[in-house]
């Protein structure tokens, strides 16, 4: 499993740091998204909107590698005898948060890079 330890507050903490993130860079992107669909706006904005679909897309499959990466971990565990009861106590929250991690980084770093350009 993952050294880094935490816990269902920390999880719960990134979630609602994520909803704040979400929204900050919904409301920048809402304006370009209803731009989009007149003739002028869509040619203006098409860099932005690949850009959303090819970053979700990616931190969907790095979510999916990482969540892939404790389940082998914990499988590993299992088999070579080291799965106590703490590690698998504390498996659906490290599984949850390795899935999580590059979506909450993207939304961030979105939230950060679209409220600087204004």
């Amino acid at each position: 499993m993952t050294k880094r330890r935490s816990s269902p507050h920390d999880l719960a903490a990134g979630v609602g740091l994520a909803g704040m993130h979400s929204a900050v860079t919904l409301w920048y992107r809402w304006p370009m998204l209803a731009a989009a669909c007149t003739p002028q706006g869509h040619s203006r904005h098409a860099s932005e909107i690949d850009r959303m679909v090819r970053e979700k897309t990616a931190a969907v499959v790095e979510g999916m590698l990482d969540i892939q990466k404790e389940l082998f971990a914990l499988a590993g565990a299992t088999l070579t005898g080291r799965l106590d009861a703490d590690t698998l106590s504390q498996a659906p929250l490290a599984i949850a948060n390795a899935g999580l991690r590059p979506a909450f980084r993207i939304v961030k770093a979105n939230s950060r890079r679209l409220s600087r350009r204004g």
